[in-house]
């Protein structure tokens, strides 16, 4: 039955059942609509049913639904049915919801999971608060105006979640317009139910029928449309568009109150989710299938590169061989004698081919260990000089880098039992790996005997960045790098590692990583002991550096001929040697000084130095500092004019470009480079910098020029009323006035440095004639605790001197004092100008060093940039409404070349 909202009903005036307490109003009604069942003894013919009903809460009431009368065995058979069909369909949907959302948690790239867990959700809410309402008897407090509310709630959630599961599994079939006005009208359902009491919400139930129907109309259309698209799902897709409809259909005729057809909605939402869960089944299949044929060709390609990577690199090891051996020769004096650079340059050209050639054979052997083809040379091996031979190839790995390599040898250390050029293979990998990853700190190898003695224990330590403890176990697989990452630092072929495993397990031992991350790892390995006497001849220990590479950078001047002088600096930033060594060869041919450093860190001591620096050329990939972060930190301080750079990088995608250009990079250059695009796009940014500077160095010759008429007509007229009255002073005036125009037309002067003696002088010339005009209006203090031989960059002080005059103390009518303080440290001079006079506002004071802002003058702009290039810090300035103004600046001192 459905009587709405609380009743009772009596039979022969006893009580039978009860659902809320009906109430002549509101106050004294609690409303409830649970069905139940109740029974009664009946004598004779007759019986007398009263049914009290009361509604305060919702807009309709009375009976809704025919009583079932009959006896106890028949009413509780149809009780009983409802509620297993309720229960059923309870199930029906609980089942797959979870199903369907767990699998959404193994698989989240496919939101049609989840669309379609959540309707089953709701859809299991709306059968627990219709028919039978069995939310009603599993939670008999339940207040009845949140049942309604949960009621529409869950309503409205059901066909908003069906909406979007057919436009995930339908592609292309409702359009976002669709989506959009269902999502706002499922958030006014939504909130209309939680703010709005039954009682009013209820009066909108045909509005709210009325949007059930379209939503459900519109997802069947969509779902006739989608039909047509994806045939292979034709048949599933039209039983599950049926159920739809008969959905519709349902609500029709209940809208229309034809009849109570809203029981067959649980059973055809049912049916809906079985026929979209089959069809789910079956993507899933046809997408297993074509995972199976994927791996399959995959297979079939994995082998056909291994062929190629084999016959590619056999075909590679003759010129290479052929390469390494001429150069090796002529190292040895083979075509005469050579001089320390062409030397060293044939070193490296050897060194690259062996390390290209150990490559090569990592590559070969990677095939072969697939195939279990190498078999091993066992013999006795001498640890001690297999690692010898393999340091001398690893010192050259370390290049520039503060690397200390040591060997700790047992007094006796047996033999092994193990090829020769494998163990060397295994040796190189290792210590190659640790150099890689490693800075700057200790590279270790050391060996002891197990207990027993039938194995030796070899252990390669470095100090580098570490492994971290989920990846330990990970380094050894195929293609795996210690430094992978989105922009990773560390490059290689991620072969060596496991190469080096199956080598190791190959000889009889085993491999292990312990590693602690910022401290550095540790590799051990074991060998078997040669069954053959003898003992290999080793030391106790012994401890080595890497030679000439361990300086921490090199710097060469490099010109045409070896004859001209470098015009140009450019800084060289890459962690492989080799590749520094590239560049340098590849920029012998201008006329530059070339200053070469292994690492982001040093290379902004470089440029912090204070020397000049017309170019920065930098790796994008690089340990600890990435080029990209240099460019970051070169640009605080420096325009892209001022310091330009230059990045090399194997990236090449547009979303790289746009990265380093928002750094602040110049010039992009893809590795390998050609040499000609190199020394063409070298030239053109030091043609940039040079124009820059001849702009700075242009500006300071109009600033020099920038002879006030009015100060000049001034001064003159001081002289001229000074001459009858005092004309020794006016003599001395005009000896100031010639020496401030002498120094303001120096001209030769203006790309030099000046000595702190000849700008104070200037200063001095400036301020007297100056004083002399405004008598006791200006007091001038000198603070001078600096040598006079110091050099400073010309028209650096007067020029603000003269602004602390002109906008500072002479706009107060009583005029002012202004303070000039110069103090020498131990490293630098520092210049402050200060006045009192009428100051500006402190937003004023950060916008007038602007070349943008109106505010900008000439002078002080000027001497801000040149600071800015000649060392990398621009003037401060301190200012504040009333109180004055401070604008002070540092020039470190040194052997400094001049910028302008």
């Amino acid at each position: 039955m459905n009587i709405r909202t609380a009743n009772r009903i009596f039979i022969n005036g006893h009580e039978v059942g009860a659902s809320g307490k009906p109430g002549i109003d509101a106050t004294n009604e609690r409303p409830d609509n649970i069905p139940y069942v109740g029974f009664s003894s009946i004598t004779g013919d007759e019986a007398e049913i009263i049914v009290q009903v009361s509604n305060h809460a919702y807009a309709s009431g009375g009976i809704f639904a025919p009583l079932v009368f009959g006896d106890k065995a028949s009413v509780m058979r149809s009780r009983e049915l409802d509620l297993l069909i309720d229960l059923m369909s309870a199930a029906g949907f609980l089942i797959p919801a979870l199903y369907i959302l767990v699998l959404y948690q193994l698989h989240k790239k496919e939101p049609s999971l989840l669309y379609l867990g959540l309707f089953c959700l709701f859809a299991l809410m709306y059968v627990l608060m219709h028919g039978e309402k069995l939310l009603g008897n599993l939670w008999p407090g339940l207040d009845y105006d949140w049942f309604m509310k949960i009621q529409l709630f869950s309503s409205a959630l059901i066909y908003f979640f069906l909406l979007r599961y057919v436009a995930v599994a339908v592609k292309g079939s409702i359009p976002r317009t669709v989506l959009r006005i269902c999502d706002a009208a499922t958030a006014a359902v939504a909130a209309m139910a939680l703010a709005l009491p039954p009682l009013v919400f209820s009066k909108m139930e045909p509005l709210l029928l009325t949007y059930s129907l379209t939503a459900v109309s519109y997802i069947a259309f969509a779902m006739v449309r989608g039909i047509r698209r994806q045939s292979e799902d034709a048949g599933l897709m039209l039983i599950g568009m049926l159920s739809i409809l008969i959905i519709i259909v349902a609500n029709v005729l209940t809208l229309m109150g034809l009849s109570n057809s809203l029981k067959l909605v649980p059973y055809e939402m049912l049916l809906f989710v079985i026929t979209q869960a089959l069809l789910l089944s079956q993507r899933f299949s046809r997408a297993f299938d074509e995972v199976e044929e994927l791996s399959h060709k995959l297979l079939t390609l994995d082998g056909l590169k291994d062929e190629f990577l084999a016959n590619t690199s056999h075909e590679l090891r003759t010129p290479l061989h052929g390469m390494v051996n001429i150069a090796q020769s002529m190292v040895e004096g083979a075509s005469g004698q050579l001089n320390r650079k062409q030397a060293k340059d044939l070193g490296m050209i050897v060194t690259t081919g062996k390390r290209l050639s150990v490559l090569i054979n990592d590559i070969l052997d990677f095939g072969k260990l697939k195939n279990g083809e190498i078999l091993l040379n066992r013999q006795p091996v001498d640890l001690k000089a297999v690692t010898r031979s393999v340091m001398e190839l690893t010192l050259h790995l370390a290049g520039s880098k503060p690397i200390r390599f040591e060997e700790l040898w047992p007094e006796h250390l047996p033999l092994l039992d193990m090829d020769e050029e494998r163990l060397r293979q295994i040796l190189y990998n290792l210590l190659g790996n640790a150099v890689k990853f490693t800075s700057a700190g200790i590279v270790r190898i050391e060996a002891k005997t197990l207990d027993g003695g039938g194995l030796v224990q070899i252990t390669v330590t470095d100090t580098g960045i570490g492994i971290a403890d989920d990846r330990l176990q990970d380094i050894f697989k195929s293609y795996e790098q210690i430094g992978a990452a989105a922009e990773r630092e560390y490059s290689g072929t991620g072969l060596g590692l496991n190469i080096t495993k199956k080598l190791v397990e190959l000889g009889g031992g085993n491999i292990w990583a312990e590693s602690e991350p910022g401290r550095g790892s540790s590799f051990h390995f074991t060998l078997p002991v040669s069954k053959k006497p003898g003992t290999a001849d080793q030391d106790k220990g012994t401890s080595f550096g890497s030679g000439a590479f361990e300086a921490g950078r090199e710097e060469e001047s490099l010109a045409v001929s070896g004859l001209a002088e470098p015009s140009s600096t450019l800084l060289l930033v890459d962690d492989d040697p080799v590749n520094l060594q590239a560049l340098r060869g590849l920029l012998s041919a201008e006329s530059c000084r070339l200053i070469s450093v292994n690492n982001g860190a040093d290379a902004l001591k470089q440029i912090h130095s204070g020397q000049s620096i017309d170019l920065v050329i930098t790796d994008w990939m690089m340990p600890g500092m990435s080029g990209i972060e240099l460019c970051r930190a070169v640009r605080q301080q420096y325009s892209p004019f001022e310091m330009p750079v230059l990045i090399l990088t194997a990236r090449g995608l547009p979303e790289d470009v746009k990265i380093g250009l928002q750094a602040g990079a110049n010039d992009f250059l893809r590795k390998p480079v050609d040499a000609d695009e190199l020394r063409a796009r070298v030239r053109n940014l030091i043609e940039l910098r040079k124009s820059v500077r001849s702009s700075i160095s242009a500006e300071m010759a109009f600033l020099q020029a920038q002879i006030k008429p009015h100060f000049l007509f001034n001064a003159l007229n001081t002289i001229i009323s000074l001459l009858p009255v005092d004309p020794e002073k006016t003599t001395g005036l005009l000896l100031e006035l010639s020496h401030y125009l002498r120094s303001s037309f120096d001209f030769q002067n203006r790309e030099q440095l000046t000595t702190l003696h000849q700008e104070m002088s200037l200063v001095h010339s400036y301020l007297a004639l100056e004083k002399a005009r405004f008598e006791e209006r200006l007091e001038v203090v000198y603070e001078v605790e600096a040598e006079f031989g110091g050099l400073i960059p010309p028209l650096s002080i007067q020029p603000i001197v003269e602004n602390a005059v002109r906008h500072g103390i002479m706009q107060k009518e009583a005029g002012g004092t202004i303070t000039i303080r110069i103090r020498e440290d131990d490293d630098k001079i520092c210049v402050s100008v200060m006045d009192n006079g009428v100051g500006m506002d402190s937003e004023l004071a950060g916008r007038i060093l602007s070349a943008r802002t109106p505010e900008s003058g000439v002078g002080l702009r000027n001497i801000h940039t040149r600071l800015l290039t000649l060392y990398g810090k621009g003037l401060t300035i301190e200012s504040g409404r009333e109180w004055g103004t401070s604008i002070s600046f540092d020039v470190p001192k040194g052997n400094m070349a001049a910028r302008l």
